[in-house]
């Protein structure tokens, strides 16, 4: 049985705690590390990745694209203090480009 490793990327404040759930952990400060953390995680086989909303923000291109060349789940949650709904976007951008329309978020109302 091949069992995925899950990994938690963000600032050391919002990912504090998470390894006691048995999630890898990875406290980074920028863009260049971020990115190469990613990486190593694709490398490594990781097959789910949740990445904090502000970790994420600077890297949404690179991110996108790993998600369409590569078996690896990358989650976009909101971090401890700053909640952008970067995570949302994107899944609301995914279903509509999959379906064709936005079945997630519409407001009461709307048709």
């Amino acid at each position: 049985m091949n069992m995925y490793k899950i990994a938690l990327v963000g600032d050391k404040d919002s990912i504090t705690g998470f390894q006691l759930l048995g999630v890898s952990v990875f406290a980074v400060t920028n863009k260049e590390e971020t990115i190469n953390i990613l990486k190593e995680l694709i490398k490594e086989k990781y097959g789910v990745v949740f990445i904090t909303e502000e970790i994420a923000h600077p890297i949404l291109e690179e991110i996108e694209e790993w998600q369409k060349s590569l078996l690896i789940n990358i989650t976009i949650i909101p971090n401890k203090s700053e909640k952008r709904e970067l995570g949302s976007q994107i899944l609301r951008k995914n279903v509509e480009k999959a379906i064709g329309t936005d079945i997630l978020f519409k407001k009461e109302g709307e048709q």
